[in-house]
């Protein structure tokens, strides 16, 4: 399994809760966590939104969430802003220039005194008769 993490998580077990702007705090576990996220484990998945702030029983933390992945009691979230905006690290930057062409890339073009071929049997023949 390839890793995706930008930053590697730690072993943790702390008790902390799921809310959301309707309905009652639900109970979770926090089974491992970075910088970036978190692994929740829940009893179940169902009727728990995208987005809602995680507090942490023992420390106090209140951190705006959004759901990356879901499994049957699971839930990987990133960790937002105060603002919902996606907290990105440093390290998830790449340390290499990317080259963005800002036109047609040349390499993907049809040279120019290629013509176009015919798609079906019939056209083959008739294409091949041509030449």
């Amino acid at each position: 399994m390839t890793e995706r993490r930008h930053r590697p998580r730690m072993r943790v077990d702390s008790v902390a809760f799921i809310v959301t702007k309707t309905g009652n705090p639900v109970a979770c576990r926090i089974k491992d966590r970075s910088m970036d996220g978190a692994r929740l484990f829940v009893d179940s998945v169902l009727g728990i939104p995208n987005q809602f702030r995680l507090v942490v029983q023992k420390t106090g933390e209140d951190c705006p969430v959004t759901v990356v992945w879901r499994g049957p009691q699971e839930i990987g979230v990133a960790f937002l802003d105060a603002h919902g905006v996606l907290v990105v690290t440093p390290s998830a930057f790449t340390k290499h220039a990317i080259e963005i062409p800002l036109g047609p890339d040349p390499r993907l073009s049809a040279p120019e005194n290629q013509t176009e071929r015919p798609a079906s049997s019939a056209e083959r023949e008739a294409w091949k008769a041509r030449d």
